[in-house]
């Protein structure tokens, strides 16, 4: 790192300053995992050309801009899982504390998830079931109060989420004077 620095320090004016007919960014624009920005080019390059930027000057920039990128990247997305990992724990202590929800260590937990997990996936579309996922809602004691209230209905019903809700067919009679038993 020091000599890179030692050899930037000693590198001659024509090859730091003296801008270009046209600056070449190719390299830039085909980086893996790196979504170059036309419309930060085009704000700039006018820049660069006021500074009086060599070619070598604006990649030296745009080297340290991406890595600088990079860097960001790495740390929100570190930010975005330790939060992640936060609201799973605040839910499992929800979940523990809740006085509706059975015991976490006790048998009825086993038959109460059952049907949490029956009402779950009899009626929470892929695209619901992936958000819950992606967030961490699936987890939050809510939910699984609520799944487990659209289970017990469900088993006890026999309803289903297909769009149509399950009725047999009356006569008029029978939808005036009620069935015969």
């Amino acid at each position: 790192m020091q000599n890179e620095i030692t050899n930037q320090i000693y590198l001659k004016d024509e090859e730091l300053f003296g801008m270009p007919e046209e600056y070449d960014y190719t390299r830039f624009q085909n980086i893996e995992d790196y979504d170059f920005d036309d419309e930060l080019m085009k704000k700039f390059i006018p820049i660069a050309r006021k500074l009086n930027l060599s070619q070598y000057s604006l990649e030296k920039l745009m080297d340290m801009a991406l890595e600088m990128s990079k860097r960001q990247n790495e740390k929100y997305l570190r930010n975005e899982e330790d939060k992640k990992a936060e609201c799973l724990r605040e839910y499992n202590k929800m979940f523990s504390e809740d006085e509706e929800l059975p015991d976490p260590n006790s048998m009825m937990i086993k038959e109460y998830m059952r049907v949490a997990d029956f009402g779950y996936n009899k009626f929470a579309s892929s695209k619901l079931k992936e958000a819950l996922k992606e967030t961490g809602l699936i987890y939050h004691p809510e939910m699984i109060k609520m799944f487990y209230k659209i289970g017990e209905l469900s088993e006890s019903d026999n309803i289903s989420y297909d769009g149509k809700p399950v009725v047999e067919e009356l006569t008029p009679a029978q939808i005036l004077y009620g069935p015969r038993d």
